[in-house]
């Protein structure tokens, strides 16, 4: 247990003589023979426990414990007096005294009464600390709560994100909640830099995350902490090391959003180049929808023409009925694997639109 302190504050030498050699073996004892030295003192230093003469030669003992309840300081009264009436005790409870002793009196009297105040002071001070570290701790946990809570709804915010600006302020918006100051880099087949409210950062801010962005998935330098993965890095330019709590919290924090921003980043890259592919089918697509077309209508011309001329031709040859019917069916059947030739281009063309479905769908999605 801490030791208490305990003060005198009484004009009789012989008495406080007395009292000091009492109560020194249990307390440390400090005698004040006037109230202006005790005034000093209690500048700077606070008793636990203060035993008061009610009559001073230069200011009451009431006045003095007054001045002392007034003060705010956390130290309890007990007023030593030859005056023992209802009078004298009211004036001290008005004071907030927590007790009274009347002179004469037994000293095994003094030290219970000391030793009970003292007890009080101890087990009082004991729950005003328990109480504050529940308050602290108490106030912690809603805090983490609060920053849990909002890294979840920044999660939430990242599958809403179709571009790297909307992620940057999705992101930008969660930093502002931690009270984090920070800039980010984004790669792809580009170096994307974003700062908040649609800023540029500044050309050594770059430069530090290019030269960092290998070091690791924390680098700490000074009062500034880089975090990064394999398309992603961010500066967080004013980290609390001086709160050893907080800043333990809020590393394991950023080391999960960082996560989370990679994953993204890795999806919206993966969408954009569905999207490209998606482009690059369609655009196929209507290649050879006109392909086909004038693929059709150059060949159905070459065809018409070719038939005509021969069935204009047999007369000439002067063949046979037998022969021009066999020489017409041969060109019929002819005809016939020519469109079904062509048939096959269509299924093609199935195929792609099938493809070119699926990855819109995925688009979308």
């Amino acid at each position: 247990m801490e030791e208490i302190l305990v003060w005198i504050v009484d004009d009789d030498e012989d008495y406080c003589e007395l009292i000091e050699e009492v109560l020194n073996d249990h307390y440390q004892v400090t005698v004040f023979h006037e109230a202006s030295t005790y005034r000093e003192s209690l500048i700077d230093s606070t008793p636990d426990l203060v035993l008061m003469d009610i009559n001073l030669p230069d200011v009451s003992g009431i006045e003095l414990c007054r001045e002392l309840t007034e003060s705010g300081k956390d130290s309890a009264v007990i007023f030593v007096s030859g005056m023992n009436t209802l009078e004298e005790r009211l004036r001290a409870y008005d004071v907030s005294a927590v007790d009274f002793i009347a002179k004469p009196f037994e000293i095994k009297e003094l030290l219970a009464k000391v030793q009970a105040v003292a007890s009080y002071q101890s087990k009082r001070r004991s729950l005003v600390q328990s109480e504050s570290m529940s308050r602290n701790m108490a106030f912690q946990s809603m805090t983490e709560s609060s920053q849990y809570g909002a890294v979840l709804q920044f999660f939430r915010q990242c599958f809403l994100c179709q571009d790297f600006q909307s992620l940057a302020d999705a992101f930008f918006d969660l930093m502002q909640q931690l009270n984090l100051n920070t800039c980010l880099e984004i790669r792809d087949d580009e170096v994307h830099y974003f700062a908040p409210q649609h800023a540029d950062i500044s050309p050594i801010e770059a430069n530090i995350l290019e030269l960092l962005d290998k070091h690791g998935r924390l680098y700490d330098f000074g009062s500034r902490t880089i975090c990064n993965d394999k398309h992603v890095s961010f500066l967080i330019k004013n980290m609390p090391v001086d709160d050893e709590v907080l800043y333990g919290r809020l590393r394991d924090i950023i080391a999960v959003i960082v996560e989370g921003l990679e994953a993204r980043v890795m999806d919206i890259g993966r969408q954009q180049t569905l999207q490209h592919v998606f482009v690059e089918i369609q655009a196929l697509l209507g290649k050879i929808n006109g392909a086909i077309l004038e693929h059709d209508e150059k060949f159905s011309a070459a065809l018409t023409g070719m038939t005509t001329e021969i069935r204009s031709s047999f007369h000439i040859l002067d063949m046979t009925e037998e022969q021009e019917h066999y020489f017409a069916s041969l060109l019929e059947r002819n005809l016939k694997e020519a469109n079904s030739a062509g048939d096959a281009f269509y299924r093609l063309q199935g195929s792609l639109n099938t493809v070119k479905n699926f990855v819109e769908s995925s688009v979308a999605s």
